[in-house]
Formats: C-alpha cells, sequence, structure tokens
C-alpha cells in the first residue's frame, strides 16, 4: 500500500498534468492543508512552490494560478447581497398613464408611419 505522501504526490502530479493542458496560465502555487503541508515539509515541487493555506481541505491541494477560481464564493455571496437600484428601461411614449408608441417603423404609430 502507498504512503500518504506517495499518493498526495501522485495526485498533484495528475492535478497538474491536467491544469497545464486546460488552463494557458501557469501556476502560482501549489496549496495544502497546513498540517499537510508540515507533515510532508515540501517548499517546492516540479519548481513550483508549496504553501500552506488553511481553506484546503486535510489530503487535499488546489493549484493556484491567476485563473484559478478560489475562493471567488465569497465575492459572489458579497456581489448578490449588496442592494442594487432597479432601473427599468422605458421607450418613449411608454410611461405610465401614456399610450405605447410601436418602435418598429412602419407598424401603425411608430414615429414616421404617418
Amino acid at each position: 500500500m502507498p504512503s500518504l505522501e506517495a499518493e498526495m504526490l501522485a495526485f498533484i502530479r495528475a492535478g497538474l498534468d491536467h491544469h497545464n493542458a486546460t488552463c494557458p496560465l501557469t501556476p502560482k502555487a501549489i496549496l495544502l492543508n497546513p498540517a499537510n503541508h508540515e507533515l510532508f515539509g515540501w517548499d517546492e515541487l516540479w519548481g513550483i512552490p508549496v504553501l500552506a493555506d488553511e481553506r484546503v481541505l486535510p489530503k487535499r491541494f488546489r493549484i493556484d494560478c491567476d485563473g484559478s477560481a478560489f475562493g471567488i464564493e465569497e465575492e459572489i455571496a458579497e456581489a448578490i447581497s449588496t442592494e442594487q437600484p432597479h432601473e427599468i428601461p422605458v421607450a418613449p411614449g411608454g410611461l405610465p398613464g401614456e399610450p405605447a408608441v410601436p418602435l418598429t417603423p412602419g407598424w401603425p404609430g411608430a414615429p414616421g408611419s404617418e
């Protein structure tokens, strides 16, 4: 049975190969759970820095690159929780209480169709 360290190396190598095949950007770092980072003691793998990151679950890793969506959940939650004023576009003559004016040329009532 392979050791946890050998398994992690194999998973990370496969993840880097997948990243390199699907992302045009160079990885900035390999992120490990702090306990795994301490356990393995890796500072660098294949020329890529290995860093501890508490957001990474034990026995997992993340590849950090400028194209990464890691952490985007918090940005999305913040963006949708911010109240934005709603603007309702209104065509000329389409204000409440006024007759709507067709904007398609040639339609009855459209500007220039008289």
